[in-house]
């Protein structure tokens, strides 16, 4: 009895040490297959820098900090190439994309996929479709061999293709007083003659309708924009930009132009974001015009072509065109230095105006480091032995400052960009 007792408890101990073994080899596998198992490697790079689909300036920061996380601008339906030169590079690494939830100064990323590259002409690319269901920002990363791509990464290019209709429509909105203090114009001639100039000029597109809408009229915040006064952005009310002025009925769609009376800041004749993003409503889908600019404390009237102009311009911004030489303005609000032209091949750019002092004239004030960024068209005025007209793109609607220089053109490669980016943006 003894003895089979003693038997039935070594098998016992046997089996439990069977068992034993059997689950740590189990868990040895489980460990060896975490090993294997993909790495998430979270931009920590602060994410200073940013890119937009097609956009060709040059920008070095965007190259050196790729693989440690930079943002990019992206839609619902549109399918992008993000890539960079092979260089002496045997292998790609991989790019993880993450959804940015921005609050301020801080984000939380989540991650979105991995992507493998393709070769092609000596570069990495990375092909993939945006799944979101508005406008979005994504982050990147570079994985190889469980850390950060070591490698090069240079001429970064970040291409799309949307998925939406090449028409559009725009809503001029009147704010305040502007239609009794217009220089010796009315609305409906100044209304007629910007419908006329978008047509001729932003021939890649089709402009459907122009609408003429009135502040007071808004069905939901009217009431906040009295008819008799005139409207100061950036004083009158907090929003400079006056996106709440969007949205209207049977117009959700059109590019809301917004027309007041002045912007509080001298020498400023216009407000928009560059690669803004939005036809719908809300932030960003404004452009900002002033039928007077602000010169040490009083306005002066500006003529029916000077604000047709700005309009051109700002809405040029609002699709994605650089200024074709950029101010230290631009390149400051963007942190990168290399940004000193657009990156187009058919815009010259004025090395000179750099050179002059205007930029840095331009350079002043108020800089709003929102993505997309915030970009003012200025007045300004040279003290030394050099004219605004000299520049070679003094006549390009994307000329940054204002000269006597009657503008006559977009380029064929601007007017690419504006047609790629409406068709980008869902409307």
């Amino acid at each position: 009895m003894k003895m089979k007792n003693f038997c039935k408890n070594m098998l016992k101990k046997s089996l439990l040490l069977w068992m034993l073994a059997v689950c740590l080899g189990m868990m040895g596998c489980i460990f060896d297959s975490d090993e294997e198992t993909e790495v998430t490697l979270l931009p920590d790079s602060g994410l200073f820098f940013q890119m937009f689909p097609n956009d060709k300036a040059n920008n070095d920061s965007v190259d050196a900090q790729l693989a440690h996380g930079i943002r990019l601008i992206v839609h619902p339906k549109a399918t992008y190439e993000l890539s960079f030169d092979k260089g002496e590079a045997a292998e790609a690494p991989r790019l993880q994309l993450f959804r940015l939830d921005v609050k301020g100064d801080s984000y939380y990323a989540s991650k979105v996929r991995v992507i493998s590259a393709t070769e092609s002409n000596g570069r990495f690319v990375y092909k993939f479709t945006c799944d979101e269901n508005d406008m979005a920002q994504w982050a990147t990363s570079l994985e190889m061999n469980r850390g950060f791509y070591k490698g090069s990464t240079r001429n970064v290019e970040f291409k799309g293709k949307g998925a939406y209709s090449d028409h559009m429509s725009l809503n001029l909105v009147a704010v305040g007083n502007v239609a009794e203090t217009l220089d010796g114009f009315t609305i409906e001639e100044f209304s007629d003659e910007l419908l006329k100039r978008f047509r001729k000029y932003y021939s890649s597109v089709t402009i459907d309708t122009l609408y003429v809408s009135y502040a007071q009229d808004h069905p939901w915040v009217g009431k906040n924009y009295p008819a008799d006064e005139p409207w100061v952005a950036g004083r009158s009310s907090r929003d400079t930009m006056l996106c709440e002025l969007t949205g209207w009925p049977d117009m959700e769609s059109a590019l809301e132009l917004i027309l007041v009376h002045s912007i509080y800041s001298d020498g400023v004749v216009g407000f928009s974001n560059l690669f803004s993003g939005n036809m719908e409503a809300g932030e960003g889908s404004t452009v900002l015009l002033g039928t007077h600019t602000r010169s040490r404390g009083s306005s002066v009237p500006l003529t029916m072509d000077e604000i047709v102009e700005t309009a051109l311009h700002e809405t040029g911004h609002f699709f994605g065109l650089r200024h074709t030489t950029s101010t230290m303005r631009d390149m400051s609000a963007y942190y990168d230095f290399s940004n000193y032209e657009d990156g187009l091949e058919d815009t010259p750019y004025c090395p000179e105006l750099q050179r002059s002092g205007l930029v840095k004239e331009s350079a002043e004030g108020e800089v709003d480091f929102r993505i997309p960024g915030m970009r003012m068209r200025r007045e300004a005025k040279a003290d030394y032995n050099f004219t605004l007209e000299q520049c070679p793109d003094a006549d390009n609607f994307m000329y940054p400052v204002v000269s006597d220089v009657r503008y006559s053109q977009f380029s064929k490669e601007q007017l690419e960009i504006i047609r790629s980016s409406l068709m980008i943006f869902p409307h």
